[in-house]
């Protein structure tokens, strides 16, 4: 079984996760190894990873990668190796997941019933213990338009996935053809979903939920301008780059038509919750 995870500044949550992902790995009997790409960490992550894990690949980047990019280069140092067999597992984690000891038992056992199928893992938040990341199905036309799929007891098939525990053969990764580093952070786990489908690759919900992962929201209180800036910036959901990507490969006859629609809808949405708010601070 290989992980892979990418870090940037975030020492405590990486090492918290590791240390759970190594935990799951012994309770699964599984043999482990981790590749973590470290984004221009300046906070000592690689350094802790490299003294917590010493046979650990790390990577290093500049700072500019983020989420989508970094994971693909790791998945892809996985999957050039000539020891890699195409029955072998890789596990994305992000680095501020934390595992249960079960998760990988889990997935493993899921995995022996659907071995062609990509396996989501849902997460909850640590404190209140709603579900905060899952598996999604389609909601509406707008090409983004999903939900998040309530896990259940039983396994769910979903149409996509946040990408936050994703277990997936060595075979199916390169079928599909790895994770696409072209985006900048956010939708790679969307459009990875969605190729799998087009494939005829089920994406599976396992059961209940399989760690924790705290929901990233926005800081409270921002202006509308600067939270425009944070839905563009190379992390947000409305990327230029990321979101024309998209839209270009999943809606290719009207992809055109959505790019004005997504951010006319953004901003129709947000001017009314701040009218709801008692006003608009636009500084």
């Amino acid at each position: 079984m290989h992980a892979i995870l990418a870090c940037h500044n975030r020492r405590p949550l990486t090492v918290e996760s590791l240390r759970a992902l190594v935990q799951a790995a012994s309770d699964a009997e599984v043999s482990l190894s981790v590749t973590v790409y470290d984004d221009g960490s300046t906070d000592g992550t690689a350094e802790a990873v490299r003294e917590m894990l010493p046979a650990a690949t790390i990577i290093r980047g500049d700072g500019t990668a983020f989420w989508a990019k970094s994971m693909a280069v790791a998945e892809s140092a996985i999957l050039e190796r000539v020891d890699v067999s195409q029955h072998d597992l890789i596990v994305w984690l992000n680095d501020d997941v934390v595992l249960d000891s079960g998760a990988l038992s889990t997935s493993l056992r899921i995995h022996a019933e659907r071995p062609r199928a990509v396996l989501v893992g849902a997460m909850r938040d640590p404190g209140s213990c709603e579900m905060t990341y899952s598996g999604m199905t389609r909601a509406g036309r707008h090409p983004l338009r999903y939900q998040a799929v309530v896990s259940r007891d039983v396994v769910v098939d979903v149409d996509t996935f946040n990408g936050n525990f994703v277990v997936v053969s060595v075979a199916v990764a390169r079928e599909i053809g790895g994770i696409d580093g072209e985006y900048s952070h956010a939708l790679a786990d969307i459009d990875y979903g969605l190729r799998c489908r087009k494939r005829g690759i089920d994406v599976l919900l396992m059961p209940g939920t399989l760690g924790t992962c705290p929901r990233n929201e926005s800081p409270r209180g921002l202006s509308i301008i600067t939270e425009w800036k944070r839905f563009v910036g190379p992390k947000g959901g409305g990327n230029p780059a990321s979101l024309s990507r998209y839209l270009r490969k999943s809606s290719p006859a009207s992809w055109f038509v959505w790019l004005p629609v997504t951010y006319a809808t953004w901003w129709a949405k947000n001017l009314r919750r701040r009218v709801g708010d008692g006003g608009v601070e636009a500084k």
